[in-house]
């Protein structure tokens, strides 16, 4: 048996195959959550002992067989065929992206030493979410986001440094299952138990105000949307959840005082007057109570196209707007295209728009919200900005119907829930097909929805915000790893040359 395992041991790919396919699994579909604390040790076995470059290598194949795992689901986008090549390749790199990144971190830990691993691996996840190629997609705290009272730990130090919680507690196994000390065993079981604590010490029941809220769900095809023949089929069936969500509430107690419709909900420029306009706003009127809704814009002074959402008042119609920030790059802009001229003329099958400026706080009748459209749920320091200037709510309003039913809505349906712990704020989400939800402030999901089904929800939510550590001091876990990492590794050159 002895041998066996030690024959095991020594097959260094199927070891960080095995890795890779632990560390996936406790991603959707299957969200075997657990297996995140223990999915790296193979890894570290298969690195032992490794020259750097060796390190480096095996952490590239690493992270690519688990980005291809967890990502396979984006294979089966619906675009257009001519596209689909395109984006074969491009995801051919996406997958050697991860590997670059878990490549690195290996690279850094075998010059440093093993225990700046967790460091190496949140440092690197927050450098991957900057920039407009920012894709923090994968991130391990994200892994654990259907566990409550393990995700309160954001609340100090973001899912970044879940990450490296997690990280933490592969390498003390590591060093348990190799040297096994005492020592080991003990600060294992310290490191795991201690965000229990804090977690069950943190939740409580919601207090403060409460105000009532509804989520339409419609489920209309995103391939017809557009479509004129689906015009009057995608207002009709607005309007009329809408309704049901009003009168459903209003038969348990519920007075609504929002009603939320996802990203371009509606299919039309609805900020110019016209007979599409003047529905919503008779509806908003009729039921009397305000509708937030996606929408596409346009500025014909500047002739820029953008992703929005906007705010209609019963009694004075459209109040405010958001106009989308961080754009998918690819689908909905060209990275870096407003600085270099050529890259406009790309084109990969997406749409071309402006991205916003303004972090609009919104204001309805007892409370003021932000909007994060689509993926901007996955960026961090987004929804704290937005929280920091003033929202006592996030909504996040998506269409995911082009990620079919496998993966993709599930993890990016869980990534909004970190935001609510960090920031100390509820979070409503609508999806054109599914997964909405409503959240409260400790990532606890109170109303969800099932995927490709047209439904509608509601919930009341406490509507006082519980200021958090992250959200006065940010991602301090992973800058404070960047600038330790480059402290340790300059002193490792400076004692190399002289030495």
């Amino acid at each position: 048996m002895l041998t066996i395992l030690t024959h095991v041991l020594r097959n260094r790919i199927f070891l960080i195959i095995v890795s890779a396919i632990l560390l996936s699994l406790s991603f959707h579909p299957l969200g075997l959550r657990f297996l995140a604390w223990f999915a790296l040790v193979p890894l570290l076995f298969a690195t032992q002992d490794a020259r750097a470059s060796i390190a480096f290598k095996r952490g590239v194949v690493f992270g690519f067989v688990f980005s291809l795992m967890s990502l396979f689901w984006l294979v089966f986008l619906q675009i257009e065929a001519n596209i689909k090549i395109i984006m074969l390749f491009g995801l051919v790199l996406l997958f050697l992206y991860f590997g670059f990144y878990y490549g690195t971190s290996l690279l850094i830990a075998n010059k440093v030493g093993l225990w700046i691993f967790p460091f190496a691996v949140s440092g690197l996840e927050f450098v991957r979410g900057i920039g407009e190629l920012g894709f923090p997609w994968l991130s391990l705290g994200y892994s654990q986001a259907r566990s409550p009272i393990i995700i309160q730990q954001a609340s100090i130090y973001g899912v970044y440094g879940i990450s490296f919680w997690l990280v933490l507690i592969n390498v003390l196994v590591y060093k348990l299952i190799t040297l096994r000390k005492a020592k080991y065993l003990f600060s294992c079981a310290l490191v795991i138990v201690l965000p229990f604590v804090y977690g069950a010490f943190r939740m409580k029941e919601p207090n403060g105000h409460l105000i009532s809220i509804g989520v339409v769900q419609p489920n209309i095809d995103p391939n017809l949307k557009f479509t004129k023949a689906m015009r009057e089929e995608t207002f009709s069936r607005l309007i009329t959840l809408s309704e049901q969500c009003k009168a459903n509430a209003s038969q348990h107690g519920d007075s609504l005082e929002l009603i939320i419709w996802p990203e371009t909900a509606t299919p039309i420029f609805i900020t110019f007057p016209g007979k599409y306009q003047e529905q919503v706003l008779q509806l908003s009127r009729r039921i009397n109570i305000p509708i937030f809704t996606g929408t596409p814009m346009y500025d014909s002074e500047k002739r820029e196209m953008y992703n929005g959402a906007i705010l209609i008042d019963p009694h004075v119609g459209i109040t405010q707007e958001y106009r989308k920030i961080h754009l998918v790059p690819f689908s909905e802009h060209i990275p870096f295209e407003d600085h270099i001229s050529f890259l406009r003329k790309i084109d990969v099958g997406g749409s071309h728009f402006s991205p916003g400026k303004q972090y609009t706080i919104f204001q309805a009748q007892r409370i003021s919200f932000s909007c994060l459209i689509c993926f901007e749920s996955i960026f961090p320091e987004l929804s704290r900005r937005f929280v920091s200037d003033g929202a006592q709510l996030l909504i996040n309003i998506t269409n995911d119907g082009w990620f079919g039913r496998i993966s993709g809505p599930q993890q990016h349906n869980d990534m909004a829930i970190l935001r609510t712990v960090e920031n100390g704020v509820p979070l409503v989400r609508s999806a054109n097909t599914g997964i909405s939800m409503i959240v409260d402030r400790y990532g606890r999901i109170s109303r969800e929805t099932e995927l490709f089904k047209e439904e509608i929800i509601w919930n009341s939510i406490s509507a006082v915000p519980t200021q958090t550590v992250y959200q006065t001091l940010g991602d301090v876990v992973p800058v404070f790893s960047l600038i330790l990492i480059t402290i340790l590794l300059f002193a490792k050159i400076f004692i190399y040359k002289n030495r």
